[in-house]
């Protein structure tokens, strides 16, 4: 009796070794038939167009600027070390000049019949608004009175602030950046022009 129990306990895991194995052979065999296969839904909605917009300038050079912002605030008649606020923070972005190709048309553009030489005329470039790189910008030190640590602070933020103001004065003043868009937007237009059969260009820039 005792011999007959074990050879039944040690059969069972032979039944079931052979029941999984071939159930897993049908199941690779034939997936539907698994009622354990993992499904996938994808419920994911489509993408929504919000706006259109009509690309009328040409972003013709880029400037990297890096600035370094001292910001501190005090409170009149207490120590700085128990009501005071100071950061240094370095702030680093991109700049770009633009040419506005928006009112390109015929009084802007001319085409000698005589020879195929073409004129254009155009706006000078203008300097974007500055675009932050958080990711590269950092603060180097921050010191807070007694008070200070207690509560909320901007200044940081106010350091950015400061910082985008910085780089958007420097690129208005002109200089490098404008010039290079200047010869970048000659050199795209010849080699347009060119490529469509006009090999005198010529690009002028009026305020």
């Amino acid at each position: 009796m005792l011999g007959r129990v074990v050879g039944v306990v040690l059969m069972v895991p032979v039944v079931l070794l052979a029941v999984v194995g071939g159930f897993s052979l049908l199941t690779d065999w034939r997936p539907s038939l698994n009622p354990f296969a993992e499904e996938e839904v994808d419920r994911t909605g489509p993408s929504v167009l919000e706006s259109l917009t009509e690309i009328s300038e040409f972003h013709a050079a880029s400037a990297y600027y890096e600035t370094v912002v001292d910001l501190e605030r005090d409170t009149r008649f207490v120590p700085d070390w128990i009501s005071g606020e100071r950061v240094l923070y370095v702030g680093k972005g991109d700049v770009d000049a633009i040419v506005d190709f928006s009112e390109l048309d015929s009084r802007r553009v001319q085409v000698a019949e005589e020879d195929g030489a073409v004129t254009v005329r155009l706006p000078p470039p203008t300097v974007g608004e500055p675009t932050l790189d958080l990711e590269a910008s950092y603060v180097v030190s921050v010191d807070r009175g007694i008070a200070n640590r207690f509560r909320g602070s901007d200044l940081e933020q106010e350091a950015q602030r400061t910082a985008v103001a910085q780089m958007s004065s420097a690129a208005s003043e002109g200089g490098p950046l404008v010039d290079l868009a200047e010869s970048n937007t000659v050199a795209m237009l010849e080699g347009l022009l060119d490529a469509l059969g006009h090999s005198d260009v010529t690009v002028t820039f009026e305020g």
